[in-house]
């Protein structure tokens, strides 16, 4: 049994006038926050995404537990698995139930997957810590949808981009891990007590929800079959909205996502391995790049609004296959100045030298414009997909890009085991060339207007039930 709906204020998308357009960033922050459940939702949001830095150190972490690189290949293959059938069932959960509770329950999963990882000291532990979190994935869309939902559209590139926020206080916990590696902790013992303080935070995100977050109005229709039937029935109907809508969009999601499965595998251990930068010093890249990319991320979600995504999104992934040359360049020129030069930064904090290096430069290049890129991609979506409907669209989107995930961890895994990362990273340089040549040549824009479309899926709505 579903909760019943409050009578929270859900926005009615407008055309926006001129002074909308012309509204200053500050004044649409204003705006924004004054939605009591857009500032719950993205104050638990930002406390969530300041701990995801840990995924970043994830694989170096599992591997210094002793986990061989296919086993984790395997590892990341099953847990993508669990998360692809997640956002299949969430995509229908989030369209049928309470949107409030399913956003409560993410953290729910969060929260005691983190606690195990905490614990995790054989592969039995980390494999149930990993799914527990992957099972996240049931639920996870709800409140994807929630804050979609209660956003108004002519805002939406600058509201995407504050969740970018939760990246940059992330810079807490990094800043907190490099002292705790110069002071000579273990890396696993730094990883388990960043595990173990994010399962505290998870409850209390949980408790905050719980209290202060307002439920959602939820679409009634007519169900004339199982709920079985009507989700296979509500999947394939979601499916054929989203390549209505956005089918070179789709195109484009799916590419990167084996992009970024084999750049995600072997950056890392490429970094750390081939080019031999410590554990801290990869701490500082990791910090450093985000205090310099989220700052970007919300002057991209303000112009995004004010000037569409095509032009933007181009500029955007550009940059890609340029960082990942510099990357592989990096095997022959390490630094780009004098060692006395790193070596003076050295003495100011230990392993400060390396944003001398030319890793450093790559990494920090890939990494805000794959935050920039992910606003992009949400920007689009928050403007383009019916509400009614955003549930499954978003777990359908999600679903195709995580069906080349599924495959791409084992694929990686092997060709790391024997040939290291310069392969896995070509690869990458390639597939990002096919996306750029794609963003060039072809629009990504959705091909159907979503105010038109929501009055059209409500008109074949009623009378179906008219029938």
């Amino acid at each position: 049994m579903v909760d019943e709906p409050s009578d929270i204020p859900i926005e009615v998308p407008n055309p926006p006038s001129e002074q909308t357009r012309d509204d200053a960033w500050s004044q649409t922050v204003r705006k924004l926050m004054s939605n009591k459940n857009f500032k719950v939702f993205i104050i638990t949001n930002w406390i969530m995404a300041s701990l995801n830095v840990v995924w970043t150190f994830l694989s170096l972490y599992l591997r210094d537990l002793g986990i061989a690189y296919v086993t984790l290949g395997l590892l990341f293959s099953l847990m993508t698995a669990v998360t692809l059938v997640g956002n299949l069932v969430a995509s229908y959960l989030a369209d049928n139930y309470n949107r409030r509770n399913l956003a409560i329950a993410t953290m729910v999963f969060n929260g005691v997957g983190f606690l195990i990882l905490s614990l995790a000291d054989r592969i039995e532990l980390v494999a149930l810590g990993l799914l527990t979190m992957a099972s996240g994935n049931f639920t996870s869309q709800g409140g994807t949808a929630y804050i979609f939902q209660v956003t108004d559209r002519k805002y939406g590139g600058v509201a995407v981009s504050h969740f970018t926020l939760g990246a940059l206080f992330g810079l807490g916990p990094l800043f907190a891990m490099g002292i705790m590696f110069n002071s000579g902790w273990e890396f696993i013992l730094i990883m388990r007590a960043v595990f173990f303080f994010g399962a505290v935070a998870f409850l209390f995100t949980t408790i905050i929800r719980i209290i202060w977050l307002d439920s959602t109005p939820i679409p009634e229709r007519e169900r004339d079959s199982s709920i079985i039937r009507d989700f296979v029935k509500e999947s394939l109907r979601g499916l054929r909205l989203l390549v209505r809508i956005f089918p070179v969009f789709i195109l484009v999601m799916m590419i990167d996502a084996l992009s970024d499965n084999m750049y995600g595998y072997s950056s890392l251990f490429y970094v750390n391995e081939t080019l031999e930068f410590d554990i801290g010093q990869i701490f500082l890249m990791v910090l450093i790049t985000l205090a310099l990319s989220v700052p970007l991320t919300l002057l991209l979600g303000r112009a995004f609004d004010k000037r569409g995504g095509r032009r933007i999104t181009i500029a955007v992934y550009s940059v890609m296959p340029v960082a990942l040359s510099l990357l592989l360049i990096a095997q022959h020129v390490k630094y780009i100045a004098p060692e006395s030069w790193v070596a003076v930064l050295d003495s100011i904090y230990p392993g400060f030298g390396v944003v001398l290096s030319l890793a450093f430069i790559a990494t920090a290049m890939k990494t805000t414009n794959d935050n920039l890129w992910g606003t992009t991609i949400n920007a689009y979506i928050q403007k383009s997909l019916p509400r009614e409907d955003l549930g499954k669209m978003l777990g359908l989107s999600t679903l195709l890009v995580l069906i080349v995930g599924t495959i791409a961890p084992i694929f990686s895994g092997l060709i790391y085991t024997y040939y290291e990362g310069v392969p896995l990273i070509l690869g990458a340089i390639i597939l990002n060339i096919v996306i750029l040549a794609i963003l060039a040549t072809k629009s990504i824009e959705p091909r159907v207007n979503v105010e038109e479309l929501e009055v059209e899926l409500r008109s074949t709505r009623e009378t179906a039930e008219a029938k």
